[in-house]
């Protein structure tokens, strides 16, 4: 093993050393992150709910924007010490203008050609930017396809975006449907905005002509090439090639592993970024972020051609970005300028050469940029000149520059923990100041006005319970109803028993001749006739369950939207729904039994024909008895029943059978004719009672607290203002405040640094 080779796997393994107390430190800063976006949606909100109180103007002088700020500067800077240290190589970054030998020294360090890093003459050839990595073992090509949804926001988006086409397609169909215009005007429309934005909306007008080449490529997964047919994958179409065939257009990342033409380095890795004055979108910021999370070392590529001989603003502005992208190392640490002389005439070398010494660096400070004059092509000169004396540098000076990386990430997170502490002090002195009721107080409060509440409406119902129960009220539909069913009874018997009277005669003729007697045809009859008439009579009971409906609906009523808003403002019926609430109250977190088996007895009530009516009704119909039930009188049968066995006997029982059902069909009548008023005094009851239990039992005060401490977002939902709202809030702020402080107290006793030097 090599000595740089030794040196810098060195520089790898105390590398990996740190990730997990780095991914640790991200992981507490992530959660110290999200408890100050929580702190600042919940001082919103509570300002929110005291609109020009006391409340919202102390807490309006926070900065809890600048908290959060803090927190994401430090996951920055902690994203940009993981992606150095979670690196499994040594990177060397090749950064310059298209046409100056970037894709040409690229293939000179890997030991790679045209076709798996396209150079050429002309346009820029580069569609993807590749990540090459040394390995004496492995040779190909690994490649991270789009999917369709990450395709149309990286690649389409950004070009709608600066060509103000509004907002992209949200689908693969829509995007190829998508009519773009022939001229780019700019978001501003204006004219002079064509020469920058033409070629752009010709990149995206050819990525839609060619979608069928790449559409089924689309799919989020990868794909390993052979690197012999690699170039179609990350190049632009070659000249006679098919215009409308590109399918590195679905290419969202591209690796590609092969073995360097060097010895000395096993974990090395070049990283093609991207090119610098290309009119595409974000084409600087991409070139920026490859900087800070991709590599180790820059190498910006200059080639001094006729018309390129002078170090020019475009190429100091490369030197800017290397240097904002390595803050805290010196450029000169971390960047080299390659000054390509291939194919290029001496006088313009020495014209770039001399700006560089005499303008870029000072000579009076006897230090600058480090300059190498080397042609990119020479792969010889390369290895030696350049890729040699790289290696033996970063084998010196990466172990400062992770010491340098490591630390300014350490004082800056050190830095916004102070922030953010400084901070929460005021946060914590503007809550202190404000008083508002604890939740105990709060939730007595509401339970005493939610009873209060309800005791107020229940009392109106019973109010008109007991009005019904009056004696000078008439149920006038329960009249109606009871007319109505005596005279169907009524015409019933009229009509011969529904047979028709002649029927009738003639049926009880011939039981007559064959029983030889009357009375057993007779009281068989009267028997049948009175099952059938207490039966039709039954007719009354809808009228009755709809009184006992009636009562429910009331009550349900009578609890208000609060109580309807337990069982979700479920669309049922009342009994329903107060069979829900009672299941409510029982399974609550904190069940109020009591309350629930109020309405237990509320369900309870018995108002159907067979337990109200029945009983007194069939006293009425005791006269169709052929017998008296009192074998003790020495009655017998009635003489009423005895008739002669002939036609005129039949036609003359009739007529007394008839008489009878009318006389119980009447008396019956009146049975029915005193229940309004008796339905209406039992209901008048059943509600006294249930209201009393419900308001004033031993357990109602008790049990009304825990109902509000359990449902009080149900009982009072969407209440955005008010004192409880605001005492709410600053109970959140409150508790967000103290884990916040523990989330602070655990990353100042845990930084990298700190870990590190144990």
């Amino acid at each position: 093993m090599g000595d740089n080779e030794e040196r810098l796997d060195a520089v790898l393994r105390r590398r990996h050393e740190l990730l997990p107390v780095v991914d640790e430190q991200i992981d507490r800063w992530r959660r110290i992150l999200q408890l100050t976006t929580e702190l600042g949606d919940a001082v919103a909100g509570t300002q929110a709910v005291d609109p020009g109180g006391d409340i919202a103007e102390r807490l309006g002088a926070l900065d809890l924007a600048g908290m959060a700020r803090a927190a994401r500067d430090s996951l920055d800077a902690l994203a940009t010490v993981r992606g150095r240290v979670n690196r499994g190589t040594v990177n060397i970054g090749v950064s310059g203008r298209a046409r100056n030998g970037k894709s040409t020294l690229l293939q000179s360090l890997s030991g790679l050609d045209d076709q798996q890093i396209p150079s050429g003459r002309g346009q820029p050839v580069t569609a993807v930017r590749s990540r090459i990595y040394h390995s004496r073992t492995e040779r190909g090509a690994r490649l991270t396809m789009h999917t369709e949804r990450s395709f149309l926001d990286e690649v389409i988006a950004p070009y709608h975006a600066e060509l103000g086409l509004g907002p992209a397609p949200r689908d693969l169909s829509a995007f190829s449907r998508h009519s773009y215009p022939g001229v780019a005007d700019g978001p501003d429309g204006r004219d002079a905005d064509q020469p920058r934005l033409g070629p752009m909306l010709a990149r995206v007008r050819e990525a839609q002509q060619a979608l069928a080449s790449y559409r089924e490529f689309l799919t989020g997964g990868t794909r390993t090439e052979d690197l012999a047919g690699i170039r179609q994958w990350v190049a632009y179409p070659e000249a006679d090639a098919e215009p409308d065939r590109r399918p590195y257009l679905a290419v969202r990342d591209a690796q590609i592993t092969c073995a360097f033409p060097i010895e000395d380095v096993t974990a090395l890795g070049l990283v093609d970024l991207p090119g610098l004055g290309e009119l595409t979108p974000g084409a600087e910021a991409h070139h920026l972020a490859g900087l800070r999370n991709d590599i180790d070392f820059a190498i910006t590529v200059k080639r001094p051609t006729d018309t390129n001989a002078m170090w020019a603003e475009e190429d100091a502005r490369a030197l800017q970005l290397i240097g904002s992208a390595c803050e805290v190392a010196d450029p000169r640490d971390f960047a080299l300028i390659l000054v390509n002389t291939g194919e290029c005439l001496a006088e313009n070398i020495e014209a770039l050469h001399s700006d560089l010494r005499n303008r870029l660096n000072d000579p009076a400070q006897g230090r600058g940029y480090w300059v190498i004059l080397a042609d990119g092509a020479d792969r010889d000169a390369v290895r030696e000149q350049i890729l040699k004396p790289v290696l033996e540098h970063l084998a010196s000076v990466l172990p400062r520059m992770d010491e340098a990386v490591i630390a300014d990430t350490v004082a800056v997170c050190r830095d916004r923990l102070d922030r953010i502490t400084a901070e929460l002090d005021r946060v914590s002195s503007a809550v202190r100041a404000l008083s508002v009721p604890t939740s105990t107080e709060q939730t007595i409060a509401r339970a005493e006005s939610l009873r209060a509440e309800v005791a107020a409406s229940l009392q109106e119902w019973v109010d008109e319970l007991r009005t019904r129960a009056d004696n000078e009220y008439e149920d006038t539909e329960f009249y109606e109803r009871v007319a109505e069913v005596h005279q169907a009874v009524r015409d019933w018997v009229l009509s011969g028993f529904g047979e028709g009277a002649e029927e009738w005669q003639q049926r009880a003729l011939n039981r007559f001749r064959v029983d030889r007697a009357s009375l057993p045809f007779a009281s068989a009859e009267l028997n049948r006739i009175r099952v059938e008439m207490a039966r039709r009579f039954a007719a009354v009971d809808d009228l009755l369950l709809q009184r006992r409906n009636e009562y429910w609906a009331g009550l349900v009523a009578a609890l208000g939207p609060r109580f309807a808003a337990l069982i979700d403002g479920r669309d049922t019926g009342p009994q329903e729904a107060i069979t829900a609430l009672a299941a409510v109250l029982r399974d609550a977190p904190d069940p109020c039994p009591a309350l629930a088996e109020t309405f237990g007895f509320a369900l309870d009530v018995r108002l159907d024909y067979r337990t109200r009516v029945l009983p007194r009704l069939r006293r009425a119909l005791d006269v169709l008895f052929p017998e008296d039930d009192d074998p003790g009188s020495g009655s017998t049968a009635t003489t009423l029943l005895a008739v002669p066995r002939t036609a005129e006997g039949s036609a003359e029982l009739y007529g007394r059978v008839t008489q009878l059902a009318r006389q119980a069909a009447y008396d019956a009548q009146a049975v029915l004719a005193q229940e309004p008023r008796t339905t209406a005094q039992v209901l008048f009851a059943y509600g006294e009672q249930f209201e009393d239990a419900f308001v004033r039992s031993d357990s109602s005060e008790a049990e009304f607290r825990r109902l509000v401490a359990a449902f009080h977002d149900l009982l009072w939902p969407g209440e955005g203002t008010g004192p409880h709202a605001a005492a709410e809030g600053l109970r959140r702020v409150r508790r967000l405040t103290t884990e916040l402080r523990g989330s602070i107290a655990d990353e100042r006793s845990r930084t990298v640094g700190e870990r590190k030097g144990r």
